[in-house]
């Protein structure tokens, strides 16, 4: 019998072709892809920082217009913007601010810095040598390795002033007269949930002052402090109005080490009649003679005064090893602390 022997002509598979043929192909428009959104990111960041330019030194002109209107003299070279992209600044060339006949103040150079999404703090810092006059205390020219202020907006108090300086230094034209400072850190806010009290934070180390052939130092600062009715400074009659809304000053904590003296202090000043301060201070102080030759050499005390301050000090703070604990009276126009004499006070008007 015959066999049918005819091949299949139908075709076969090829067992070896490689399987990346039938791999599908990625466009390359999706290799461009982050790069083009990397660009919209940077375009959408750079109009972001340009507006918040535009704003900034908007806020500049109408801020000097606003203080020309109120009696300032307000001079100013170029304001021009900068740090794009890794923060805002504003630069303003030789800023000049003065009330006419009271004060003046100037720098070479001020910058304003905030993050370009979010204007709501600001910080300032002048560049280079400074000049501020005023009446009563002349002339004065100063710098320092660090100095910047900030103000910002705050969630439950409203704003927060701050104020961080270093190693800064100055001299009065005329006299002589120096000071030096190695560090100051100031908070300044409203209180919380009552916006017409002020609160404040200081620190301060190493101020020095020479005036007059004397010089004075201070080793350091620290103090808590709150103002009420601050809104009453603002009347015709200042203390007159403080005094009468029951204005005070409440010092939390007060601490000083300066001429060798250590003073803690806390407690409550207001106002009497006359427009004195009135009021006691709960008061530690190591070392007192340091005071009294202090006061003696501000014109707190006469000589005569310092002189036996300094010896009723010494006597009473003996048994205790240098020491007096008891509280700061102030009353009729002075300031004792266990009955003498430390200072004469101001009437306020």
């Amino acid at each position: 019998m015959a066999h049918d022997r005819t091949l299949s002509t139908s075709p076969q598979p090829n067992l070896m072709r490689p399987m990346t043929d039938r791999s599908p192909r990625i466009s390359r428009r999706w290799l461009y892809a982050p790069f083009a959104i990397a660009a919209l990111i940077l375009a959408g960041y750079y109009l972001l920082w340009r507006t918040g330019a535009h704003e900034m030194k908007r806020a500049v002109d109408a801020w000097v217009i606003d203080q020309r209107t109120a009696g300032l003299d307000v001079i100013h070279g170029a304001v021009t913007a900068e740090g794009f992209p890794f923060f805002l600044r504003v630069h303003i060339e030789a800023p000049e601010i003065a009330m006419p006949g009271v004060w003046r103040w100037r720098a070479e150079t001020l910058f304003l810095d905030a993050l370009p999404y979010d204007l709501s703090r600001l910080i300032i810092s002048p560049g280079g040598e400074q000049l501020f006059s005023a009446e009563g205390v002349g002339k004065w020219r100063g710098s320092a390795a660090e100095l910047r202020a900030s103000i910002a907006n705050d969630n439950t108090r409203g704003w927060v002033f701050a104020v961080t300086a270093g190693d800064a230094t100055g001299r009065r034209d005329g006299d002589g007269a120096s000071y030096r400072l190695t560090s100051l850190v100031l908070d300044l806010a409203p209180a919380q949930g009552d916006p017409t009290a002020l609160t404040l934070n200081l620190a301060a180390h190493g101020l020095e002052i020479s005036a007059g052939g004397e010089t004075y130092e201070m080793a350091q600062l620290q103090t808590m402090a709150s103002l009420s009715r601050t809104d009453m400074l603002l009347t015709p009659t200042p203390a007159a109005s403080w005094r009468e809304t029951g204005g005070a000053l409440t010092i939390a904590h007060f601490f000083t080490d300066v001429e060798n003296t250590k003073i803690a202090a806390s407690g409550a000043i207001q106002l009497d009649q006359n427009h004195y301060p009135q009021g006691t201070l709960k008061t530690e102080l190591q070392n007192p003679a340091g005071l009294a030759k202090l006061l003696g050499k501000t014109g707190a005390l006469s000589q005569a005064e310092a002189s036996a301050a300094t010896t009723g000090l010494i006597v009473i703070a003996l048994p205790s090893g240098g020491k007096i604990t008891a509280p700061i009276e102030f009353n009729e126009g002075s300031a004792q602390i266990a009955g003498i004499k430390i200072a004469d006070l101001p009437k306020l008007e």
